[in-house]
Parts: structure tokens; C-alpha cells; sequence
């Protein structure tokens, strides 16, 4: 009998405590342009975290040719950032962050997106 309470308890402090460390975290919410989509323009970049980060990085590069954007590394954290992005040219292309969650971690991803210019009226921004 002894052994089924610890377990229980166990159980229950792992169900209360998960949230708690994926949120520490903060992982990217959304962005737009979405991930994986097509869009016919982009002027910004912009991600949304699931709480406060320093975004410290993101890179945009079409295959392994960096595309320069206004981004400067965040010395306030905040939830959501929105990053000019003027010029991104037609093509696959990969944005590259990282940022600095609440309890000190570096957190690095990627996603992509396409640019067409023949998709009219489905701006990323």
C-alpha cells in the first residue's frame, strides 16, 4: 500500500510542476509570416513567445545567403516582437532566432516560409 501513495504522489506533483518548466521556457507562440506558409510579400518579421523573452537573435537567409533586417538584440523582454523586414526577395526563406526566456535559458529555433509574388492579396504582415 505504501508504495501506491508514493507513486500517487509523485503523479500528482509531476501533473502540477509540468507546466510550470515548459512555460519557464517560453517557445515561440506564432509568427507571421507562419510557418510554412506562402505569402506574396513580407515587410516585417513578427513572433510572438508564449511569455517575456530578450530576443538576442534573428537572422533571415534565403539557402546561405543571410538577408540583412532592422533587428537589434532586445534589452527588455517582452512577448512579441515585430522586426522590419524590407526587400526579402522571392524564394524559400529561413528565419533564425534566438532569445533569453525569464529563468535564463537560451532557446534557438528556426522556421520557413515562401515568398511569391504572383500570390496576390496574401501579405505576410
Amino acid at each position: 500500500m505504501q508504495p501506491k501513495r508514493i507513486f500517487r504522489s509523485i503523479a500528482a506533483f509531476a501533473v502540477l510542476i509540468a507546466p510550470l518548466v515548459v512555460f519557464a521556457h517560453t517557445p515561440l507562440k506564432s509568427s507571421s509570416p507562419a510557418a510554412d506558409s506562402t505569402v506574396s510579400e513580407v515587410a516585417a518579421i513578427e513572433v510572438e513567445f508564449h511569455g517575456p523573452v530578450r530576443l538576442v537573435r534573428l537572422r533571415l537567409a534565403q539557402g546561405e545567403t543571410e538577408i540583412p533586417v532592422g533587428f537589434a538584440a532586445s534589452p527588455e523582454p517582452a512577448a512579441s516582437y515585430s522586426i522590419a523586414a524590407p526587400g526579402v526577395p522571392a524564394g524559400e526563406i529561413t528565419v533564425e532566432w534566438a532569445a533569453i526566456g525569464a529563468d535564463g535559458h537560451t532557446l534557438t529555433d528556426s522556421f520557413r516560409f515562401t515568398v511569391d509574388p504572383g500570390m496576390a492579396g496574401v501579405a505576410g504582415n
